[in-house]
C-alpha cells in the first residue's frame, strides 16, 4: 500500500475508499486490527474514518462483536447504478467491435417466457446474411442466443420450456426434452451455445451470457450467419471473440471479468 498523508482530505478520503472497498469484498466482518493492516495508517485515523462511515450508513459495526461490515448504503448505491444502466447502451461499442471485428451479424438478446427476444442487432458486412431484425421473436430452445440464456433459467422454468411443445423448425431441430437437457448442461460448462440450422435451414451461430453487477446472466452476445461461413475452420475464433464480447458487455454492467463457466453463475432455486 503506498503511503499517504494522515490529514489531508485527499489521503483520508483514499483511505475511506480503501475501507469499503476491503469491507464490501472481503465476504465477512472485519476487525478493527484487520482494517487498519490492510489499509494502513495510525489506528486512531481509521477508526475516525469508521466511525464516520458508520454515521452516513456506509459501514455497521456489530455491536456484540465491534466487527465491521459493509452498510446497507454501499447496497443502495449500487442499486441505483445499477438500474441506470441501459443494457443497450452499454453493451453498443462492443457489440460493433465484434460486428467489425468477424463481419458477422451480431445481435443482443434477453429471456422471456421461453424465447429469445433482439433487443439489439448490427447486420453482416458480407453481400450474404442471415436476415433478422430487432424485435424479432425466436424459441430459447433452437437458436444459440436463447441457448446460452435458458441455461441459467430456474429449474422450474426450464422444466416448463422442455415440457411443453418443442416444434421442429428444420430437420436438425432437437426436439426430445432429454437431449436439449444435455444440451443445456454443455452450456453450463463451456460458457458458449452453438446452433447448427436448428431453427432455419442454413442459418447458425453462436452466442456467450452477459452477467450483470450480482453475477447473474441478463442477456447474451450472439453471432449469426450462413452455414456456409460457419464450418470448423472458423468456428474457435468465432466462438472466443463472441466469449470475449460477452465478457466485455458483463464488465461495463459492473459483472465479472471472467468467461462463464461451470459454478461461477449463482444458482437459480
Amino acid at each position: 500500500m503506498e503511503q499517504r498523508s494522515n490529514s489531508s482530505p485527499g489521503g483520508q478520503l483514499e483511505r475511506s475508499l480503501d475501507i469499503l472497498e476491503l469491507l464490501v469484498r472481503s465476504g465477512g466482518p472485519r476487525g478493527l486490527a484487520e482494517i487498519v493492516e490492510a489499509v494502513g495508517g495510525p489506528k486512531t485515523t481509521v477508526h475516525r474514518l469508521l466511525t464516520t462511515l458508520e454515521g452516513r450508513g456506509y459501514v455497521t459495526q456489530d455491536s456484540r462483536t465491534s466487527r465491521y461490515s459493509a452498510g446497507v448504503r454501499c447496497f443502495e448505491l449500487g442499486s441505483m447504478w445499477a438500474h441506470q444502466l441501459d443494457l443497450r447502451a452499454v453493451a453498443a461499442p462492443h457489440l460493433s467491435a465484434l460486428n467489425r471485428e468477424t463481419r458477422e451479424t451480431v445481435h443482443l438478446a434477453v429471456y422471456d417466457h421461453g424465447d429469445v427476444v433482439y433487443v439489439d442487432k448490427l447486420e453482416s458486412l458480407h453481400p450474404v446474411v442471415a436476415k433478422s431484425y430487432v424485435g424479432r421473436r425466436c424459441p430459447a430452445t433452437c437458436v444459440a442466443t436463447g441457448r446460452a440464456l435458458l441455461a441459467y433459467e430456474s429449474r422450474e422454468e426450464i422444466a416448463s420450456v422442455l415440457g411443453g411443445p418443442l416444434p421442429a423448425y428444420t430437420g436438425k431441430s432437437v426436439t426430445e426434452p432429454l437431449a436439449l437437457e444435455e444440451m443445456l448442461e454443455g452450456v453450463r460448462a463451456n460458457g458458449y451455445a452453438v446452433n447448427h440450422g436448428s431453427y432455419r435451414d442454413e442459418v447458425g451461430g453462436v452466442a456467450a451470457p452477459v452477467r450483470d453487477h450480482t453475477g447473474r446472466v441478463v442477456a447474451s452476445v450472439g453471432l449469426c450467419l450462413p452455414e456456409q461461413r460457419f464450418g470448423p475452420g472458423v468456428f474457435g475464433a468465432l466462438r472466443d471473440r463472441t466469449v470475449e464480447c460477452a465478457v466485455a458487455v458483463s464488465v461495463a454492467m459492473g459483472g465479472p471479468a471472467s468467461p462463464v463457466t461451470a459454478g461461477t453463475v449463482p444458482a437459480v432455486p
